[in-house]
């Protein structure tokens, strides 16, 4: 089902009352949990609350925006400011979209098109976590899925990690995705989410060797956060819709601490456009760390 034809149903009120977690199901889920999210906001929000229980997974606690201050500050209005700023300028000099998020101690700020996009090779550092806590003999595997993002040492560790384990990590991370985990490289999961887990990744046990591969990225795939002296961050990208995504999370270092952060673009120019495109949300971002808050681990 496509998701225009998905977002028709939607719009009209048409759905399956009785099938639970219909985002779970195999094509037909993902399909409707993606136009549920290009729908404008009016028309998401006539839709009943047990609609979306259906088509979305439950929702993440808001952060607090009225926690207490930070070394770099807590202008709440500013730093969703900035931001929206680094998007509308990166946005202004390319065609496609952008997004990006920061999630802190002390709130999250997003900006731009946090739709679901699927997550690549960014599913490795959970997958690797998870491989690693069954078996530490599969630690060559893990080092070549994150340093290089090795597909075929991915797949082998997809041989022996159930998915539900995966989920658990990225929940333990206080994240979730879109739609299951157990679509592997083809889960849906927002830039918003994203910046969870990173902010997350160190309350997770059995994180410390992978968040030391995501600092050791080959220098091919350095663009984006890779460009952060410091950063420590993982990739996904691949050609999508007519053009191609590419995205990031990790953590970078700031005056008060690391920073979580996940950028992602869509180019209909290829990956040069889109690469390009993270290369500016990252140096942005560089500059704005003394007030951005730090990562919640």
């Amino acid at each position: 089902m496509s998701s225009r034809i998905a977002a028709a149903l939607l719009a009209a009120g048409l759905v399956w009352p009785a099938m639970p977690a219909l985002y779970d199901v195999p094509v037909l889920g993902p399909a409707i949990a993606q136009a549920y999210y290009q729908l404008p906001k009016e028309i998401q929000g006539r839709i009943s609350p047990n609609v979306r229980a259906q088509i979305l997974p439950p929702a993440l606690p808001e952060p607090n925006a009225a926690g207490p201050s930070y070394p770099g500050g807590n202008d709440h209005r500013a730093n969703q400011a900035v931001l929206d700023q680094l998007v509308a300028e990166v946005g202004a000099r390319h065609s496609g979209s952008v997004a990006i998020s920061v999630a802190g101690v002390h709130g999250q700020y997003t900006a731009g098109d946090d739709r679901p996009v699927l997550a690549f090779s960014t599913m490795k550092v959970p997958l690797a976590i998870v491989a690693l806590r069954q078996d530490a003999g599969l630690y060559p595997d893990a080092e070549a899925a994150v340093t290089r993002s090795d597909n075929e040492a991915t797949w082998r560790m997809e041989e022996v990690v159930p998915a539900t384990a995966v989920a658990d990590v990225i929940a333990q991370a206080g994240s979730r995705t879109t739609n299951s985990a157990g679509w592997r490289m083809g889960t849906q999961w927002t830039t918003s989410d994203q910046a969870q887990f990173a902010s997350g990744l160190r309350c997770v046990e059995g994180h410390e060797p992978v968040l030391d591969m995501m600092g050791r990225i080959v220098p091919e795939q350095r663009w984006g956060l890779g460009r952060i002296e410091g950063a420590r961050f993982k990739g996904g990208w691949n050609f999508h819709e007519d053009g191609h995504v590419a995205r990031q999370f990790g953590l970078i270092p700031g005056p008060n601490g690391d920073v979580a952060v996940a950028i992602t673009a869509y180019s209909p120019d290829g990956y040069v456009g889109s690469y390009r495109m993270l290369d500016e949300l990252a140096d942005g971002l560089a500059k704005l760390t003394p007030q951005l808050p730090t990562s919640r681990c």
